[in-house]
């Protein structure tokens, strides 16, 4: 009994230890909990505070940020030099989770787990080709949020992006105020990749248990900082010129045209292509990664990952998959949200929804509004 009661402890220690060193190797994603954060960014009530923490009665946000929403050290320290910027990173979380889930919404796999950042699943931990897509769009949302921040003036510490140098083919001139992808740029390598290249610096080589197959966290934090640096570079590709018409009634006489960012679904749109022709790495190949990232060498765009993903479509929480089983499918298509690929073969139900709204209405004695109660049917699909 005692042999067997070491034998389970030793069992259970084994698995704390795997569960902490994989979600050590994706820490530059736990900010992304901020998603679910109320924290008050007031920075004149904390410059008006000099105190620190219990002695000042006075917790700063950063602090908070670090222990309730996974901020690493390097992060909680740029939020106290740079608090003006965090409610836009705080955005920036938001964003990367609603346009992850939107693009991957008809998918076995629809990124419905990046909202339980900072307690990541195994999905996100495992540096599979589902994580490499949320590390690039974590990256691509935060330079957006910011880019944007900067060229409607909501941030001090930028400006309007600089005034192209290319010749504009067209009649038109260079003006207005450009999104400053540049300056977003930096501060996002600032923010995510110094998390990963902190991890570089240490030197850790905390191996799994199978030695055939190790990870090192030294591969997944390159690994990492290649799909950050994938992200940007779509952001910052994406740049469309866009112009407004200056004249008599409407007429085009002078245009002033600038550089601006599309919807950030574009953007997803992109990764989710990059996402879908991305390369699994060997050992040989993140050497080679770890080399351009030291001489700071641009790399190719294409995401890498090191672990095959499950197939996602049975619950596997040690793989992090949360199965098929009761997502709606659709009957009609032969595309990746069809019943036949989403349901896994499985089959699926006819489900019969009643829809009550408001309908009919109409306006009376221009002071109130009338209207019908409406019932629809309406059949849904879901998985078995």
């Amino acid at each position: 009994m005692m042999a067997s009661g070491r034998t389970w402890v030793s069992i259970a220690c084994f698995f704390l230890f795997a569960a902490g060193w994989l979600v050590g190797l994706a820490e530059g994603i736990k900010w992304l909990s901020l998603q679910h954060s109320h924290l008050n960014w007031n920075i004149s009530s904390m410059n008006n505070n000099h105190g620190r923490g219990i002695r000042s009665g006075v917790r700063s946000p950063c602090t908070q940020a670090r222990r309730r929403y996974g901020l690493v050290k390097i992060q909680a320290k740029l939020c106290r030099t740079s608090m003006e910027t965090m409610p836009h990173i705080q955005n920036a979380a938001t964003l990367a989770s609603d346009t992850c889930r939107k693009v991957f919404s008809e998918r076995r796999w629809n990124c419905s787990s990046i909202i339980t950042a900072p307690f990541l699943t195994p999905d996100l931990t495992r540096a599979t080709r589902e994580q490499a897509y949320v590390y690039a769009i974590s990256s691509a949302a935060l330079t957006y949020t910011l880019a944007r921040a900067c060229s409607s003036g909501n941030l001090h510490h930028c400006t309007c992006a600089g005034r192209p140098t290319s010749p504009n083919v067209d009649s038109f001139q260079w003006g207005g105020c450009g999104d400053n992808v540049r300056w977003a740029s930096q501060f996002a390598k600032r923010f995510i990749d110094n998390v990963e290249k902190h991890s570089l610096g240490k030197k850790e080589k905390t191996k799994r248990a199978n030695e055939d197959n190790s990870i090192l966290r030294d591969d997944a934090a390159v690994v990492n900082l290649h799909n950050n640096r994938a992200g940007r570079k779509v952001i910052m590709t994406s740049l469309r010129t866009q112009c407004k018409c200056h004249g008599v009634s409407g007429s085009c006489n002078i245009k002033t045209c600038w550089k601006a960012l599309p919807s950030m679904t574009e953007v997803g749109q992109q990764l989710l292509q990059k996402y879908t022709t991305a390369k699994e790495v060997s050992k040989t190949l993140v050497d080679r990664l770890q080399v351009q990232v030291g001489k700071k060498v641009a790399t190719s765009e294409q995401l890498v990952y090191m672990s095959k993903s499950p197939d996602y479509c049975t619950k596997d929480e040690k793989l992090g998959s949360f199965g098929t089983v009761g997502r709606h499918c659709n009957v009609s298509s032969n595309s990746l949200d069809s019943c036949r690929i989403l349901c896994c073969g499985r089959g699926y139900r006819t489900v019969v929804e009643e829809k009550i709204e408001r309908c009919q209405c109409k306006f009376y004695n221009c002071c109130y509004v009338k209207c019908k109660i409406c019932r629809t049917m309406s059949q849904v699909y879901e998985c078995l």
